[in-house]
């Protein structure tokens, strides 16, 4: 190679790291990030769930670490309902190239917690002047006609601002059964946000904890599963930001912990405050997370190639005694009519037994080992999924 050639390649290349550089450092200086609120309330219900989700985490990982056994962990497809606002004429808005090419980074970025989406061919376009410009206030007064019930509804628009008018990327609505996202559009395909706001609603909290406050959880991982997001392979992480990153994705600040040890966060997580462009990987046990957590929602989504069912065959439907003691779990199904059949599966959608209900109403579950399973229900007109422990 001639020296002429030499020159424009490392020309080249120093413009290459130059515009990454760029891009980086642009990316957190004028705009949060993440609006998305982990209340008190939010926060006890994790806890309270806490011991069954470890059980759940635990056999996740055991079998998703295995070529064989992964066969056993059934994939959890979410259905998404897209909301696209656009000028009142109609114009502007996402594009439903860049709609897709969202969805398919999602479903690569979530292979490994077993979670793919869908998105519902029938989009809906709000053209309305009023709602180009939005902001996080307004979410009720959008919602109230725009909203499925049994998908994940995702809001996608020109402009976002939080209550307090800072332009925002995104946020979920982490409330109960309220399974709403909002996107900025420039944000939509940077390849982080969107699973970030997922990541919320999955139940993931910020790796350095629920708060704008200084994490306390300690660098040597003593207390990894109560302080910070509650997940010890994210390591501690005193909240990124362009003040301790460099443009390379390194983590530069000098920031000790309770023990006086510097901390060493991992940039590269998806839940941090990193670059977005920084920003490409969920870890194991967030993966686990995900998956045992999206069991516990799971009602209240559909599956977009079934047919929509009411639950009010089974409005009083009762589970008892819940957990199951005796070997015989009884099903009190007031107005069933028709006869219901059931089967019952672990977490992972694995069956071990299905049939229907007798007049005692009684399933004989003494050959299935101690742990958490789904009981389905249904008749002709309807189906209903309960939890129940053994």
């Amino acid at each position: 190679m001639n020296l002429s050639n030499l020159k424009f390649d490392a020309l080249h290349l120093a413009i290459f790291f130059l515009l990454t550089t760029l891009s980086l450092s642009s990316q957190n200086k004028n705009e949060i990030g993440c609006a998305t609120e982990t209340s008190q309330k939010t926060l006890e219900f994790y806890n309270s769930i806490r011991s069954e989700l470890k059980i759940s985490e635990k056999n996740f990982m055991s079998k998703s670490a295995s070529s064989k056994e992964a066969h056993d962990i059934q994939f959890e497809e979410i259905p998404i309902k897209a909301h696209i606002i656009r000028n009142s004429n109609g114009n502007s808005g996402l594009s439903t190239e860049e709609l897709h090419q969202s969805i398919n980074n999602l479903n690569e970025t979530f292979k490994e917690a077993f979670i793919q989406f869908k998105v519902n061919d029938d989009i809906n376009y709000i053209d309305d002047d009023g709602f180009c410009h939005f902001n996080k206030s307004n979410e009720k007064e959008l919602t109230a006609y725009n909203y499925a019930k049994g998908y994940l509804n995702i809001y996608f628009v020109e402009n976002l601002e939080n209550q307090a008018e800072n332009s925002i990327c995104g946020y979920a609505n982490i409330s109960e059964s309220a399974n709403l996202i909002f996107v900025k559009n420039s944000c939509v395909t940077n390849g982080s946000t969107l699973p970030h706001e997922i990541g919320h609603l999955l139940s993931l909290i910020h790796t350095h904890g629920p708060n704008d406050n200084q994490t306390t959880e300690l660098v040597d991982g003593s207390n990894c599963d109560t302080d910070g997001d509650g997940i010890c392979d994210t390591p501690a992480d005193p909240k990124l930001s362009s003040e301790n990153l460099d443009n390379f994705c390194n983590y530069v600040g000098t920031e000790t912990d309770a023990n006086g040890d510097k901390y060493q966060p991992d940039t590269r997580n998806i839940m941090s405050y990193a670059y977005k462009g920084c920003r490409t990987q969920f870890t194991s046990e967030q993966s686990a997370r995900m998956y045992a957590f999206y069991q516990y929602i799971k009602n209240s989504f559909i599956n977009p190639n079934e047919e929509d069912v009411s639950e009010e065959t089974f409005a009083s439907l009762k589970l008892y005694p819940n957990p199951v003691t005796g070997g015989l779990l009884s099903v009190y199904i007031p107005t069933a009519g028709t006869s219901v059949h059931y089967k019952i599966s672990n977490l992972y959608g694995q069956l071990f037994s299905e049939g229907v209900l007798d007049n005692t109403k009684q399933i004989d579950v003494n050959n299935l080992s101690s742990g958490a399973y789904m009981l389905t229900l249904s008749n002709e007109k309807t189906k209903v999924v309960k939890k129940f422990i053994k």
